[in-house]
């Protein structure tokens, strides 16, 4: 896994990956878990910035930490399964590491004091998390990116669109 190459890829294209994989992961979590539809808003919202921007970083940051301690930062804190837990600290990274290139892409002068450590590196240690819970695979992020790979040699555009991302794999 350490040879995945998405550094020089567009940085939509960077959290459209981080995305697909915390989709993943995220389908783990039941439908009729009371957190669900939290969950669901915020890869929905996260989705949204990489098709249309129409997000602000400070959006979707309060997705994770909210004045009232009702973030998705608050379920993986209170969980007792240690599994869901860590999907629930995945969905905080994917949301978070959105939030940072949200936050740059807006220019913005100073970051939420948790978000300033991350960096493109944050992939990285987000893919090995990922695979730790085994709800992925290796095999299954080294697959989907060389499919983005592929796009890339063929100098095809890679899709943005939540939809046609997610159908490419």
């Amino acid at each position: 896994m350490e040879n995945i190459a998405i550094n020089n890829l567009p940085k939509e294209v960077k959290v459209c990956f981080v995305l697909a994989v915390a989709e993943r992961i995220f389908s783990v979590i039941r439908k009729d878990d009371e957190r669900y539809s939290d969950g669901r808003e915020a890869l929905d919202r996260c989705w949204l910035w990489v098709e249309s921007h129409a997000v602000t970083g400070d959006a979707l940051y309060e997705l994770i930490d909210r004045a009232d301690f009702t973030g998705i930062s608050e379920f993986a804190e209170e969980e007792l399964d240690l599994n869901v837990a860590k999907v629930w600290s995945l969905l905080v990274d994917a949301v978070a590491y959105t939030s940072w290139e949200a936050y740059k892409n807006e220019n913005a002068k100073y970051l939420p004091q948790s978000l300033e450590s991350i960096s493109i590196n944050s992939i990285s240690i987000f893919l090995h998390s990922a695979v730790e819970t085994s709800f992925i695979t290796v095999e299954e992020i080294e697959q989907m990116a060389a499919v983005m790979t592929n796009y890339r040699s063929e100098n095809t555009e890679i899709p943005t669109r939540r939809e046609d991302f997610i159908n490419i794999f």
